[in-house]
């Protein structure tokens, strides 16, 4: 894939809906392309420090009816998210534990698995295509899809203990 303003492809998708993810630095994308069927800005992302800004902020914005895009984890770049309406006509996603690449070789694939491991229900996407992204989470749950949380130093508390499917992947 050739380079144009510095953007490197990430990865892209093709169902339930075509999007494609670009990067400029280590941050997994910096811009998406996605074909929704209107012309316009379809979101921006903000990256919260911790996961309970984007909880309190999720509960704000369903106390205000603002949610387009439920509470969830994307497959690709492993943000937890939810997607709010703005008056503007265009959505501001909440995040918190986004992924960081080696743009020097990272290799971009198809991802197959849907946008989300779980949750964001796309109260925008048409029912047909919905379904389409409820049977791709159920799939990816079905397989056992997981990935660890992204954090940065500071923002956690290693806990003790055993878990068995972590030991698990670690090996």
């Amino acid at each position: 894939m050739s380079i144009l303003l510095g953007f490197g492809l990430s990865d892209y998708i093709e169902k339930p809906f075509r999007a494609y993810f670009f990067h400029v630095n280590p941050r997994h994308h910096s811009l998406a392309l996605i074909e929704t069927g209107k012309s316009g800005m379809h979101h921006l992302m903000v990256e919260l420090f911790s996961l309970d800004d984007v909880g309190q902020s999720y509960d704000v914005a369903l106390s205000e009816d603002r949610v387009n895009v439920t509470l969830g984890r994307h497959v690709n770049d492993l943000m937890t998210s939810f997607y709010a309406k703005t008056p503007s006509s265009f959505m501001v996603e909440c995040g918190w534990g986004g992924r960081e690449i080696d743009p020097a070789t990272w290799q971009p694939v198809e991802v197959k698995h849907g946008p989300s491991l779980w949750g964001h229900e796309r109260v925008w996407l048409p029912e047909k295509d919905r379904q389409v992204a409820r049977d791709m989470r159920m799939n990816a749950a079905k397989e056992g899809l997981r990935a660890p949380v992204q954090v940065m130093e500071g923002n956690y508390t290693l806990m003790s203990g055993t878990c068995a499917w972590w030991d698990g992947l670690r090996r």
